[in-house]
């Protein structure tokens, strides 16, 4: 009996290759990616059929369908491909990969008559709630920054689309390993563990906070979405997120522990010194061509938090993340191996970098 198929964009990303791999041997793959899979380091071989494509062109894609429907069709899309950067501006990226690739994307699928289309899209999209609230599965994705508006536009189409085409809506928190390969956790370990001149400095009183998840946890939840994907109600949304948020004065004190033995103690910068000290920051590295990783537009988020509740996820597919892959947990293990093999480091680094840049996740 022939395995039923699921179709992975975005597949030569950071997520989409550890996806092939747990999924390939109970599925046939059919692998849409930007990049080759040799040059993304890709898994290959039997059960997987590449197309290097780019969802932003309509009429390639269209023949990739086709070609997928003339080998046997699929049952589930996972779809990943997405655009994203740290740098606040509104890239065109956004709407030609992210909204314009995803309107391809669905309206490609509709025929195959998927179980499930799932869509990646993050709590980021959402707006950083009152100290008082959460963000729950309901919360509307209404952050203003120009990443989450693309979510928001990819989140209506699915909407749209619902009626012709079964989805759910997966928000992801902020994915890292034990090789960190989040780039703004990146830059923070980098500068925290060094003797720069602002590696005591925190922004505020340290309390910008977002929710993080181990990369495991994410593959365990997308298997459980897979396994559970005809009992998740079309237009559905998930949130793969823990409770909470972690904020960066909990990252430094566990980051500084691992490195030197004993926590650090940061020195505070209040926000009305914070924002222009970034502002100036920012002009004088567009001046000399060396632009810091933190723009104008961080200094809107100093002390927020972006507090999840996903108490509703957890009962609807049975699913929690692991607490021995809390990041708390996981810093020694990262500090670790940036202290012990920054080669190594450095390499997974740039390769998450370029997924983002290919417009993976």
């Amino acid at each position: 009996m022939a395995r039923p198929g699921v179709i992975i964009t975005g597949a030569t990303g950071f997520l989409g290759g550890r996806l092939m791999r747990q999924l390939r041997k109970e599925y046939q793959i059919f692998a849409i990616g930007r990049r080759s899979p040799k040059e993304a380091g890709a898994p290959r071989g039997a059960g997987i059929h590449w197309f290097q494509v780019d969802i932003g062109h309509f009429d390639p894609l269209r023949e990739v369908f086709y070609r997928i429907r003339e080998l046997g069709g699929a049952d589930l899309l996972l779809h990943l491909a997405a655009y994203y950067d740290f740098t606040g501006e509104d890239h065109p990226e956004y709407t030609r990969t992210n909204v314009m690739g995803t309107r391809n994307v669905l309206e490609l699928a509709v025929p195959l008559k998927l179980r499930k289309f799932i869509y990646a899209s993050s709590v980021a999209a959402c707006p950083f709630p009152q100290p008082d609230e959460v963000v729950t599965e309901d919360t509307p994705p209404t952050a203003p920054v120009p990443y989450a508006r693309s979510k928001r536009v990819g989140e209506e189409m699915i909407h749209e689309f619902q009626d012709r085409l079964p989805a759910c809506i997966l928000r992801l928190a902020a994915i890292f390993s034990n090789w960190c390969e989040y780039e703004p956790l990146d830059e923070f370990l980098q500068i925290w563990c060094s003797n720069r001149w602002n590696a005591r400095i925190l922004g505020g009183k340290g309390q910008s906070a977002v929710p993080y998840l181990h990369v495991r946890d994410l593959l365990s939840f997308y298997i459980r979405v897979v396994e559970r994907c005809d009992a998740i109600e079309s237009g559905e949304v998930l949130q793969a997120s823990p409770d909470g948020s972690t904020t960066h004065l909990e990252l430094y004190r566990e980051a500084t522990r691992a490195y030197y033995g004993a926590p650090r103690f940061p020195v505070c910068v209040p926000q009305l010194l914070a924002r222009p000290g970034i502002v100036s920051r920012e002009w004088l590295g567009r001046a000399t061509g060396h632009i810091p990783f933190e723009r104008s537009w961080m200094a809107d988020y100093i002390d927020l938090r972006l507090n999840v509740d996903a108490s509703r996820t957890r009962r609807r597919i049975d699913w929690a993340p692991n607490p021995d892959l809390h990041i708390l947990k996981c810093m020694p293990v990262m500090i670790q191996n940036l202290r012990d093999h920054p080669g190594e480091w450095r390499v997974r680094s740039e390769r998450r970098k370029a997924t983002r840049l290919a417009g993976e996740l």
